[in-house]
């Protein structure tokens, strides 16, 4: 017997017509087409779907982001200059309001902050009004510059509410373009590749020196996104492509996401969209815990300060070389570090695309080192007076057609290789473009390597790409087995034979006049056979020289040497052998 409820919709749906049942069959199955169109056009962007709420505000409540526009091509710690931002409203869980801002203009309008160092004294000019908005992501570590410009956003407007906040590179503006195709804006048509330079020409076609024309300055941003928006919609099936561009940009951080809700922030963290750094990010299985990611690390992090789009034209070219000595490994000294940028500016002078460069360079081997000098609350405290030591950070200016290196030294934490394994992390900074990077891992002779990323040539660790994203390398090192190797042998003083070895030696056999044989074998000079006998041993690490007692002057002559019981420091034995030593003494005739 069917259920009273069962028996009632049976009763509803009979007194619906045909049509009527026909009306709502078609609207339930055009619903969940929309449903899984959707859910298989957002490719990763899906990870989403079960936080909708959270993220729009769905089902009765408000979401407020701050959008940040940075301009790559003028390099900035976590992207690039902010040339624009937008509030960007969800209400009930559907977008309400954008609204794009100019930097300079209201936000500006605040008392004079101290700026970090050394944007004072690059950047001070007659229109420099200090610390501002489009200052504030001078942290490399993108939460914290996310809630540094959400301070500085809150100075102006105190009771607007910010639930998170998202970093857009100029890349992803080309790229949607890209995959959309050209679009008409006031007149323009616009491509991938006119975008930048009509973008700068509009940006810049203003009377910088007078105030009123810089604050009422129109950005070509708003009717863009407009058109961005309007080509989208009108074109619902390019919608995967779209998605496509957003994860890309996601992971090459040309687009970041902030967020005060934890499950949204978590979930960013997981996909590595947060533009974190791994110090800084709560573990991923367990976001109560603090604890860091251990290993290596290394962050060059540029900061243009220039006023001019010249990392459009600028090369970068990393490379890192760590040496561990075999008291490094043993930990009781540190391993040695050692960092070198090469960079090209290429452009020519064609101001305000390419110009003069001046930029910041810090150098990091402590993902901490960012927060711990740096501070929300007060940004004094952040300052570094002029004449403090800065080891590791450089100012560089470069002309168009100039090239410079720099390279830093510094030691290494003595416990970086756990249990033989060795890591290192490598973040991307946000808005570089494939940056060259070489890594090279030194170890003591003799030991080897295992490793998915490192490509292993006898002691040393080899790695070499573009930096597209943020990377982590490892290897295991492996223990010595392999004994001695003699590279080089001479008689080049009477009396005296020096051998080479390509690791340290076992200094009590090495030093011991028994581990070694030495005849004269008569080859060139048969008349003459020299009685020898070996006075005294001396050796340091990989070198061993012998004295000898008896040697004669014989030109050419060959001496046999047999090599016995020797052995590295780590007990590996070299086979008893035999070599022969040719005698060329300087004094010696023809």
């Amino acid at each position: 017997m069917p259920h009273k409820y069962t028996s009632r919709a049976l009763t509803t749906l009979k007194a619906f017509s045909r049509k009527q049942q026909k009306g709502l069959l078609a609207t339930f199955f055009t619903l969940l087409f929309l449903v899984v169109f959707v859910i298989s056009v957002s490719g990763g962007l899906r990870v989403f779907f079960p936080y909708m709420g959270e993220l729009t505000g769905f089902p009765f409540g408000q979401k407020n982001y701050l959008i940040v526009f940075q301009n790559n091509n003028e390099l900035r710690p976590t992207g690039g200059f902010i040339s624009s931002y937008a509030l960007l409203q969800f209400t009930s869980g559907f977008p309400t309001k954008i609204k794009i801002e100019d930097v300079y203009g209201p936000i500006d309008d605040h008392e004079k902050l101290a700026a970090p160092y050394p944007m004072e004294k690059l950047l001070a000019n007659e229109w420099y009004k200090g610390y501002t908005f489009r200052d504030g992501n001078y942290n490399p570590n993108f939460p914290d510059s996310a809630r540094e410009l959400a301070r500085l956003y809150h100075i102006t407007t105190p009771d607007q509410r910010i639930d998170g906040v998202i970093a857009m590179n100029f890349h992803v503006l080309e790229n949607l373009l890209d995959t959309l195709g050209p679009l008409e804006v006031e007149g323009k048509q616009l491509n991938k590749d006119n975008l930048f330079e009509e973008i700068t020409n509009s940006v810049n076609d203003v009377d910088r020196h007078n105030l009123q024309s810089l604050a009422q300055r129109k950005s070509i941003l708003k009717p863009l996104s407009d058109a961005i928006i309007k080509k989208i919609l009108i074109n619902p099936f390019k919608l995967r492509k779209i998605s496509d561009v957003i994860t890309l940009s996601l992971t090459t951080k040309d687009l970041q996401l902030y967020f005060d809700n934890t499950n949204l922030e978590n979930l960013a963290r997981r996909s590595h969209w947060a533009g974190e750094w791994p110090a800084q990010a709560l573990t991923l299985h367990d976001p109560t815990t603090q604890a860091k990611i251990t290993g290596d690390f290394l962050a060059v992090n540029e900061a243009n300060l220039g006023g001019m789009k010249s990392d459009r034209y600028i090369t970068r070219h990393v490379t890192y070389h760590v040496r561990f000595s075999e008291a490094a490994l043993q930990k009781t000294e540190a391993p040695q570090a050692e960092v070198k940028l090469d960079l090209n500016h290429f452009g020519i002078e064609n101001i305000p695309l390419s110009g003069p460069y001046t930029g910041y360079f810090r150098f990091y081997h402590d993902p901490a080192e960012a927060s711990s000098s740096y501070a929300l609350e007060a940004p004094s405290t952040f300052l570094k007076p002029d004449d403090a030591p800065r080891p590791l950070d450089e100012i560089v200016r470069l002309n168009p057609g100039q090239s410079q290196s720099i390279t830093k030294t510094y030691t290494l934490p003595k416990n970086l290789i756990t249990d033989d394994q060795y890591s290192l992390y490598i973040p991307k900074q946000a808005g570089t473009n494939g940056d060259i990077y070489t890594v090279i891992i030194e170890l003591p002779r003799g030991y080897r390597i295992e490793s998915d990323s490192f490509d292993g040539r006898e002691n040393f660790a080899f790695w070499e790409g573009p930096l597209n994203q943020d990377i982590q390398l490892s290897l295991k090192v492996l223990p010595d087995t392999s004994p001695p190797i003699l590279t080089l042998q001479e008689n080049t003083e009477l009396n005296k034979i020096s051998l080479h070895f390509n690791e340290d030696l076992n200094q009590t056999f090495a030093a011991d006049p028994f581990s070694y044989a030495i005849t004269d074998l008569n080859i060139t000079h048969p008349e003459l056979t020299d009685a020898l006998s070996i006075q005294k041993v001396v050796t340091t690490s990989k070198d061993v020289d012998i004295f000898l007692n008896g040697q004669t002057a014989q030109p050419e002559e060959r001496y046999g040497v047999r090599l016995k019981n020797l052995r590295d420091t780590h007990g590996n034995i070299l086979t008893d052998r035999s070599i022969t030593v040719v005698e060329r003494l300087a004094q010696s005739g023809p």
